[in-house]
């Protein structure tokens, strides 16, 4: 008997180790961060609405609203070079400095234009997260000062993620491709 204990005890250090083993790869998932969060929305018109999050592994996600082809949830796959650019385009944007809302008379806005679309834009930081909310019926010298940075940021999160494959040319309600991705 006394020589199975051995034989035990090597069987039991064998188990404890592929445990042990598996747990920096769930660490290591849960060390990825999102990059950037984009969120347009919808104006009176056929303006595309949809929210695209890159995440520091290179994984897109697309989400669908209304005037895009592709309703619902899609995904993809950035490269490194996509996601330098767009740390650049966050960078030179310094979302940072910017106020938070750009939508109101109360932000600034003046003289206001209805049924426009907008855009939501969101990173996190060591402070936490940064939102910029930008209405593009929002008018006046503090709008005209931000708003091409806030464009630029836009442009390139959407040209470098793609964005053009879900959201396509939109078709009439009701006909809609679903997501199958």
């Amino acid at each position: 008997m006394r020589s199975s204990h051995p034989l035990l005890t090597a069987g039991v250090l064998l188990l404890t180790a592929c445990g042990i083993h598996a747990t920096p790869g769930k660490a290591a998932r849960s060390q990825t961060h999102t990059v950037v969060s984009m969120l347009r929305t919808t104006c009176f018109g056929p303006c595309p609405s949809y929210r695209v999050t890159l995440s520091s592994d290179g994984r897109i996600s697309f989400d669908g609203l209304a005037q895009v082809q592709t309703k619902g949830k899609a995904s993809g796959h950035a490269t490194p070079t996509q996601i330098a650019a767009i740390r650049r385009a966050l960078k030179a944007a310094d979302l940072p400095s910017l106020r938070s809302s750009y939508a109101t008379r109360k932000d600034g806005c003046g003289p206001l234009m209805m049924d426009m679309n907008g855009v939501k834009i969101t990173v996190p930081g060591s402070q936490g997260s940064k939102t910029v909310d930008f209405y593009y019926g929002c008018r006046g010298a503090i709008a005209n000062k931000v708003r091409p940075r806030i464009d630029q940021l836009a442009k390139t999160i959407d040209k470098e993620l793609d964005t053009a494959r879900w959201i396509g040319k939109p078709v009439a309600p009701g006909n809609a491709r679903q997501a199958t991705h």
